[in-house]
Parts: C-alpha cells; structure tokens; sequence
C-alpha cells in the first residue's frame, strides 16, 4: 500500500498504472489487477489504509476533558507531527484536491469531514466564548493542512530551502509543529496566548 499510495501522491492518479506500481513493487504485471481488479480499487484501499489511522491518531490523541484552546492547540501539533511522517497525505490531498472527482468526493467524506469535525466544534466554543476571532473555520483548516504540512508533502522545496525541520528527528518535528500551534493561535487568539 505505501508503494501505491506514494505512487498516487506524487503523480495523480492519472500519472500511474498497476503495470508500473507492479514493477515498482517487482511482482507479476497481473497480481495488481488480480487482486484488486482495477486502478479505481487499487486508490480506494491505498487511501484506506493511509488515512484511516491518520483519523484514528487524532481521536485517541484528543482529550474532550480540557481547555478548548489546550485541545486545539494539541489538535494541530498532532496533525503536524503524525503528516511529518506521512508527507503522502498532504500530497494526495493536494493532488486530488485540484478538480472535482469522484475521488476527492471519496477523501472529503471519509477523511476530510472526519478531521473538519475534529476541530470544528473547538473553533466554535472558542468563538462563542470571546477567545477566538470570528474567521471561517476553512481558512484555520487550509492555513494548518496546506501551510503547516507543506515542508513534509513539498520535500524537494523544502530541502532547497534548507529546512531543517524535514530531518526525521522528532525533536525537530516537534518544535516545527509547536510553531505552528503558536503562529495559528496567536493569529487566532483575542488575547496572546502562549
């Protein structure tokens, strides 16, 4: 599935066929289609199995217990780190994001509007509260999934820029995803938060 997976993210679904992920994978040019019948089946389980823990991650790591603004904070630090791994979810998203598909309907509803859902009733309390400022909630959700994500799924503009936050050091993938909880929140907050 990472072989698809990172095969889809990168070129399109277009751009791939099973005969060149089978010989990515070194397999029989059938086992591909033998197995999942068609290119269509082949993308739907890759995004299964890619962004189905992803949605998992953010659930467990979620504690409905604390402050709203503890919660996303933890919300976006979570999002980066567990992306800083996986940098083909930001780049299928990217990729299937650029038209309306049957495909992209697939990732909105599955995986998208499960991650929406997660921060959403935040940004709302927050709102409702004073604590927040009153934009709409896509622009927190692009600035975090497009911005904040960018220097793992745009690795190759990342590295001429010489970021040092692409290194698979985890202390480095933490700072940079604390860094972006503080840019957002603050650019959120009413008040600074820190």
């Amino acid at each position: 599935m990472r072989t698809a997976i990172e095969a889809f993210s990168v070129h399109g679904y277009n751009g791939v066929s099973l005969r060149t992920v089978n010989d990515e994978l070194g397999v029989s040019h059938n086992l591909l289609n033998q197995r999942f019948g068609s290119k269509a089946n082949l993308w739907r389980t890759a995004a299964d199995w890619a962004f189905r823990p992803f949605i998992e991650h953010l659930e467990s790591s979620d504690d409905p217990a604390a402050d709203p603004m503890v919660r996303l904070r933890m919300l976006i630090r979570n999002f980066i780190e567990y992306s800083a791994t996986r940098p083909y979810l930001a780049r299928l998203v990217t990729v299937e994001g650029a038209a309306a598909t049957d495909r992209l309907e697939y990732l909105y509803h599955q995986y998208i509007e499960p991650i929406e859902s997660r921060f959403l009733p935040l940004f709302t309390e927050l709102q409702d509260q004073g604590r927040i400022k009153n934009i709409p909630p896509e622009v927190f959700y692009f600035l975090l999934t497009s911005g904040g994500s960018a220097p793992y799924g745009q690795t190759g503009l990342a590295e001429l820029m010489r970021s040092e936050f692409i290194s698979p050091d985890e202390a480095r993938v933490k700072l940079y995803a604390e860094s972006v909880a503080e840019v957002l929140l603050n650019g959120l907050s009413l008040t600074r938060h820190t």
